[in-house]
């Protein structure tokens, strides 16, 4: 991102430093007008280029988001799940609305454990258990 912002604001101070075109014939009562942004075809490229650019890192974003709250938003009790850090556990308790989610980690002691519901990034299915 901060090398096409750079790459950007380059061609942006080339096309403000351009040569001038030369003077008209009369001389006596023509301006000398530099180059503004807009004069060259330069610039709605430049947007159109980080419009598209834009849009191509925003969008993977906003689906993966949407995956997650889907995700959280369908978990339920006794899902086996996996957490960001590697963490494999059973939901024993989760509300939509809470910001912890608790698993159990160990069937034979009956550990628990508290993890933030963002944390969960996979619900290990019957299919996910049966390939590994």
């Amino acid at each position: 991102m901060i090398n096409l912002y750079n790459t950007c604001w380059y061609f942006l101070a080339q096309a403000q430093t351009q040569p001038k075109s030369t003077p008209p014939v009369g001389g006596a009562g023509a301006e000398d007008k530099a180059p503004g942004l807009f004069d060259n075809w330069m610039f709605p490229a430049l947007m159109a280029v980080m419009l598209v650019y834009f849009i191509m890192m925003a969008r993977p974003k906003k689906k993966a988001q949407a995956k997650t709250s889907d995700l959280l938003a369908n978990l339920k009790k006794n899902d086996k799940v996996v957490t960001a850090g590697g963490i494999l556990g059973t939901v024993v308790n989760h509300r939509s609305d809470a910001e912890y989610v608790t698993l159990r980690i160990d069937e034979a002691s009956n550990s628990k454990i508290q993890v933030l519901a963002k944390s969960i990034v996979r619900v290990i299915t019957d299919e996910d258990a049966k390939e590994s």
